[in-house]
């Protein structure tokens, strides 16, 4: 059997282990539960009728006591009874995790988000080789639980490495993180556990910029402890004109900050659990083992120590400053000791010490999950290879390069040689006998290759280059562009990338369709003739086998391969394999025929 079918079918007996295990966990902790509820209700009668024996008795200080155990256990129940509930559900966003891996892997169902809005037709090459959208690259790979988490990884798609030190730092901490199921899972579930919703680190970025109002504020800090003081003095004296004057004297200190106080609650407020649960994210980026062996990890560590119980103190603060919106604290604190007060000092002290790293930590968690989701990835194909990075130019060097979204029984994988052997590939062939494919799977790989993820192929070698494709031209209605004027703004824009001196990339799929035969020949051996003149490599694939002859005038930059199709037995066969020389056979005419079509 094929290592590669061996090394899938493994991954796939660890994930159904898995889910057993955690079905088997959450039934333990379901039965846990039922058990706490009812312990927790045999608690409440008895200390019911404690109080009863109580009253009935003339207070009788007997039943005090059992009352008082009552009350404790009660409390101590009900705080165990809420953490066992956080357990479960853990448990179950795991339990999620491990059946939609399996499901990717058996039933090609992929149900993390698919990066819809990423879409950009414009984008240099996100379009033309499905990074996002249904069924796309992100939506195969995409393992991240946070919004930011999200965007980070989306915009590490849009905008590939090019810096051979840095793919390689991020290498290493992929295949650092990569064996660590249990840490990178349970990373992904509390992210997901976080709820993170659209605007929440957009709002605390507006509170970090607010100026402070309340704690440089040496009259109002002095006056929240002194009036307090004094309310609370005048009980005791029972001269009920003293106890309203200072009653009096809070309120109008509360009226004449009231908004200051809701203007700075309205952007932090309900953000305890995100925050309480980034600060648990915090903490497993100290737990990754080998953390050492990895600068990249190493550095993430590092920022962890340091964030995440500031974090966790700032979750507090915001569940405490949370519950002003509760009527007795409201009117009852803030009468008395100017609740409101000591909420804001606290939270805009922990803005002055931190309000300059808060944006490092919640990117810290963000690249994590990029890196976890790329590890996560590695991890599922463990025949997949890290590419080797080279300084040699222009270089794309490849041993049975698949497509990743194809499955490991359908995928057929070829080789390839950009660079050693000639500056551009002309890929000449039949409808529907894997050209496309083909360039698509050089182009993802190529893609991996630069964030610092295994490829799928046996060996591969590249230098990083700017990716630049144009595959799926549109025309544009919204902006009157015709068809074919939109292709020549999209070749206009290589050319230029081309005269700024970046090393490129460039894959091109029948390029020139929107003009007559004779204009398209001519005017695609003009273009590849340009492009040989720039700092780039890349592929061309075309139906024009005229095009093959440009090996002849240009035999150390240019070599033509083709993929054929054959017919045997009136039946059309592919084999997708990659073959040298220009594609001989046709099968259009023959296609219509068989479709009935002519």
């Amino acid at each position: 059997m094929d290592v590669s079918l061996v090394n899938t079918m493994q991954v796939e007996t660890i994930y159904s282990e898995r889910i057993h295990s955690y079905d088997k966990a959450m039934r333990a902790k379901q039965q846990l539960l039922k058990t706490l509820g009812m312990v927790r209700l045999l608690t409440f009668l008895l200390t019911s009728f404690f109080v009863y024996k109580l009253i009935f008795t003339q207070f009788n200080t007997i039943w005090l006591w059992p009352i008082a155990a009552g009350v404790v256990l009660f409390g101590v129940l009900l705080v165990r009874y809420v953490r066992v509930k956080e357990q479960y559900v853990l448990l179950e966003k795991l339990l999620w995790i491990n059946k939609t891996e399996l499901q990717s892997a058996t039933e090609l169902q992929w149900n993390f988000a698919d990066g819809k809005a990423y879409i950009n037709e414009q984008h240099d090459f996100s379009g033309d080789l499905d990074v996002f959208g249904e069924a796309s690259l992100f939506n195969y790979i995409n393992r991240t639980g946070t919004l930011q988490g999200e965007l980070a990884l989306a915009k590490a798609l849009q905008h590939p490495h090019q810096d051979i030190h840095t793919i390689e730092d991020i290498q290493k901490a992929v295949q650092t993180l990569a064996p660590s199921i249990e840490l990178r899972q349970h990373f992904l579930a509390e992210a997901m556990l976080a709820q993170e919703k659209k605007d929440d680190v957009e709002m605390l970025k507006k509170w970090i910029d607010m100026p402070m109002e309340f704690i440089n504020n040496n009259f109002w800090r002095w006056f929240s402890y002194i009036n307090p003081a004094l309310l609370i003095a005048s009980f005791f004296y029972g001269n009920n004109g003293i106890t309203l004057f200072f009653f009096a004297l809070n309120w109008i200190a509360l009226l004449l900050n009231v908004s200051k106080v809701n203007k700075q609650h309205s952007l932090v407020s309900n953000k305890e659990r995100m925050l309480g649960k980034f600060a648990v994210l915090l903490k497993k980026m100290e737990e990754v083992p080998n953390a050492a062996d990895s600068k990249v990890l190493s550095h993430q560590a590092a920022l962890a120590k340091e964030a995440g119980a500031s974090l966790q103190q700032l979750s507090r603060i915001n569940n405490s400053l949370d519950q002003r919106l509760n009527i007795l604290v409201a009117v009852v604190l803030n009468s008395i000791i100017l609740y409101d007060f000591h909420c804001m000092y606290r939270l805009e002290k922990w803005k002055q010490q931190n309000s300059q790293r808060i944006m490092d930590w919640f990117a810290a968690i963000a690249q994590m999950e990029v890196l976890n989701t790329f590890s996560t990835f590695a991890y599922n194909h463990p025949h997949y290879v890290y590419p080797t990075l080279t300084n040699e130019a222009n270089l794309i060097e490849g041993k049975d390069v698949g497509h990743p979204l194809i499955p490991v029984d359908a995928c057929v994988a070829n080789d390839m040689q950009i660079g050693v052997d000639g500056q551009f590939h002309i890929i000449t062939g039949s409808n529907m006998s894997g050209k496309s494919t083909f360039l698509r799977s050089v182009g993802v790989n190529f893609l991996l290759a630069m964030q610092g993820a295994p490829v799928c192929a046996r060996e591969f070698k590249c230098s990083p280059a700017r990716i630049m494709t144009s595959m799926r031209i549109k025309d544009s209605i919204a902006r009157h562009t015709s068809y074919f004027q939109a292709e020549l703004l999209r070749l206009q824009h290589i050319i230029k990338v081309l005269q700024s001196g970046v090393a490129s990339f460039i894959i091109l799929d029948e390029i020139l369709k929107g003009t007559n035969s004779e204009d398209k020949l001519t005017g695609s051996r003009e273009l590849i003739a340009h492009f040989l003149r720039y700092n780039c490599m890349g592929m061309i694939a075309t139906h024009d086998l005229e095009l093959g002859h440009m090996e002849e005038t240009y035999p150390s930059q240019i070599r033509n391969y083709c993929f054929e199709s054959t017919i045997e037995n009136d039946h059309l066969h592919f084999d997708y394999r990659m073959r040298r020389g220009v594609a001989r056979n046709k099968n259009a005419t023959f296609l219509m025929r068989q479709m009935a079509i002519i």
